[in-house]
C-alpha cells in the first residue's frame, strides 16, 4: 500500500534522526563564497551545454545537408535513367509506327497505280531484272557464236 508524502517524510525523519549539536555552524562569508562559486559553475555548465549544442547542431545540420545532396543525386540519376528509357521506347514506337504507315501507304499507292494501269517501282525493278538476265544470255550467246566461228575458220584453213 502506498504511503502519503507526509507519512514518508515522518518515516524518513524517524529513521534519520540526528543531533542538532552535530551540525557545525558555518561561516556566513564562506557560505556566500560557496554560493557564488556554485552559481558560477552552473552558469559555466550552461554555457558549455549551449556551446556543445551549437557545435553538435552544426555537425548534425552539415550531416543532413550531405545526406540530402546524396539523395538528390540518386534521384536525379534515377530520373535521368527513367527519361532515357521512356525516350528510347517512344523512339522505337514512333519508328515502328512510321514503318507501318510507310508500308501501308506504299501498298495503297501500288494498288491504285495497278488499278489505273501505271507501272510501279516494283514493276520497273522486275523489268530491269529481266533485261539484265536477257543481256547476260545475249552476251553468253555472242561469246558462244564467236567460239563456233573461230572453230569453223580453223577447220577451213
Amino acid at each position: 500500500m502506498k504511503k502519503s508524502n507526509k507519512e514518508q517524510t515522518d518515516l524518513y525523519e524517524d529513521q534519520n534522526e540526528f543531533d542538532e549539536s552535530q551540525i557545525k555552524p558555518r561561516n556566513h562569508k564562506k557560505s556566500a563564497l560557496d554560493f557564488r562559486k556554485y552559481t558560477k559553475q552552473i552558469w559555466l555548465a550552461g554555457l558549455g551545454a549551449f556551446s556543445r549544442a551549437e557545435e553538435e547542431g552544426n555537425k548534425l545540420f552539415d550531416s543532413l545537408v550531405k545526406v540530402g545532396e546524396e539523395l538528390e543525386s540518386k534521384t536525379v540519376e534515377v530520373t535521368d535513367q527513367t527519361v532515357n528509357k521512356v525516350t528510347e521506347k517512344t523512339k522505337e514506337s514512333v519508328a515502328e509506327t512510321k514503318d507501318k504507315v510507310e508500308k501501308l501507304l506504299d501498298q495503297r499507292v501500288n494498288h491504285s497505280l495497278n488499278r489505273i494501269g501505271l507501272v510501279t517501282a516494283k514493276d520497273l525493278q522486275h523489268l530491269e531484272n529481266l533485261i539484265l538476265q536477257l543481256h547476260n544470255k545475249v552476251d553468253a550467246l555472242a561469246e558462244e557464236n564467236q567460239n563456233l566461228r573461230d572453230q569453223l575458220l580453223k577447220k577451213m584453213k
